[in-house]
């Protein structure tokens, strides 16, 4: 591949000086003749250019007869196309089946899913143990099999190159929206700059009666913006070599599970319990804006006494339900901490069920009062010390707060750092805004709402 490299650029230049030397003025005079000396030249050059082109040509023979030579050997070659004989009149293309000889992953997958997620999992693994731990085969593999490498400073990972293959990128993207509630409940925005103004409808227009002979009231829809400014978070880890010589479909599995989950986890901290200050990178989240004594109107007090989950009641949720605007119900959710949801809602929906021991047996699922019911984490989980506390949020979440990305995942690698412990750092990275910007005021309930626990 380098010796290959090195025939292309060395023809560019020789092409790249033929065009000089056909541009050079010629002797003084109005003749247009080429001297001898650039005449001589270009023979030169023009001899030279077909040498190389048929170096190029015979490497370019052998790297494809050798990568021919290990797909049998790997049984892993990308699908040929090929046309069929047997009507020349209809050129339809068929496609031969492809058998990956991929080594089984050690356990179940709990990052890669869905068709091949085996072979995903390995093709992101071999980047990694490529170009992270430098093999040479593997670095072989992924050029024969079409496994991009993004590595930047000249592919140095002393240097930090960016190492997250198109398999592994994908798959951490989507943990993020499976395991986070912010990126999936959030409404979603692409960022083209690091600062972005996203409008938000205000009022609307008004229909007012019209008396006869005379004009209509002038009415006006009002708007205004939301500032999205991206900010970076970052996941700093330190690998032992021996694992990432181990098993490459374990090894890229591992990483997608681990990134996403604490990219998820530091994402829904900030939009739901951020209080602003640096531990949430200034992000200010749902549950403690609505609860800052300037959106009251969307926050229902539980009935007196009631200071923790296992004392709600029916009738607390019900009344939160109840506060909810129509506009805001089509999409509306519950969400609630697991401990929540286990001491409240499902204690509830248990007992309604008696004595019927097939609705006990089988579980409530995850609805409540005909909503869905969103488990997140960071939400009050503690069973006592609750009073005046926030117990769970209600509504459409992606008309209360935006979740904007400016750059998806990526991970950088250096294995130099870390040499004398045999451990390679890897440093993820993700630039996004989280805003909670409707809530509701004092006077008027927000998309969500929120039940609180009595004093």
């Amino acid at each position: 591949m380098d010796k290959l490299k090195k025939l292309l650029d060395e023809l560019a230049a020789v092409v790249a000086e033929m065009e000089a030397t056909t541009e050079a003025p010629a002797a003084e005079g109005d003749a247009p003749a080429m001297s001898e000396e650039q005449e001589s030249s270009l023979r030169s050059l023009e001899t030279r250019a077909a040498q190389l082109r048929e170096q190029i040509e015979l490497l370019q023979r052998i790297e494809a007869k050798q990568a021919e030579l290990r797909a049998v050997i790997e049984r892993a070659a990308p699908a040929k196309v090929v046309e069929k004989t047997e009507a020349p009149e209809v050129k339809e293309p068929t496609v031969e089946k492809r058998q990956f000889a991929v080594p089984r992953a050690t356990g179940k997958l709990k990052g890669f899913a869905g068709v091949n997620a085996e072979e995903r999992a390995y093709r992101a693994g071999m980047h990694l143990k490529g170009f992270v731990l430098g093999d040479a085969e593997a670095r072989r593999w992924c050029v024969d099999h079409g496994v991009e490498s993004r590595a930047q400073a000249g592919g140095i990972n002393s240097l930090g190159g960016v190492l997250v293959s198109d398999e592994l990128s994908s798959e951490i993207i989507r943990l993020v929206e499976e395991f986070g509630v912010v990126p999936s409940e959030f409404r979603r925005v692409t960022m083209n700059t690091d600062s972005m103004l996203v409008a938000r409808r205000l009022t609307g227009l008004a229909a007012r009666p019209i008396g006869e002979n005379a004009a209509p009231a002038t009415s006006d829809a009002t708007f205004d913006n939301v500032n999205l400014v991206a900010k970076l978070w970052g996941i700093d880890n330190r690998v032992p070599n021996s694992l990432l010589e181990d098993s490459v479909i374990d090894l890229a599995d591992a990483m997608a599970v681990e990134v996403a989950q604490s990219f998820a986890e530091a994402f829904d901290n900030s939009g739901l319990i951020g209080d602003g200050s640096s531990a949430y990178h200034g992000t200010v989240g749902v549950a403690t804006a609505i609860n800052d004594g300037t959106h009251s109107a969307g926050v229902v007090t539980a009935a007196t006494n009631n200071d923790v989950f296992a004392d709600l009641t029916l009738s607390d949720f019900t009344s939160l339900v109840a506060r909810l605007p129509v506009y805001a119900r089509r999409n509306a959710k519950f969400f609630i901490s697991p401990a929540g949801y286990g001491s409240s809602m499902l204690r509830l929906m248990v007992a309604a069920s008696g004595n019927n021991a097939a609705d006990v047996a089988g579980g409530a699922g995850l609805q409540f009062l005909g909503f869905p019911v969103v488990l997140c984490h960071p939400l009050e989980s503690r069973l006592s010390g609750t009073a005046n506390g926030i117990a769970c949020l209600f509504g459409d979440m992606s008309q209360a707060a935006t979740y904007g990305e400016r750059r998806a995942v990526t991970i950088k690698t250096d294995t130099s750092r870390f040499i004398e412990y045999d451990q390679t750092l890897t440093f993820a990275t993700s630039r996004v805004a989280i805003v909670a910007h409707d809530l509701g005021s004092t006077t008027k309930a927000g998309p969500v709402v929120a039940l609180k626990f009595a004093a």
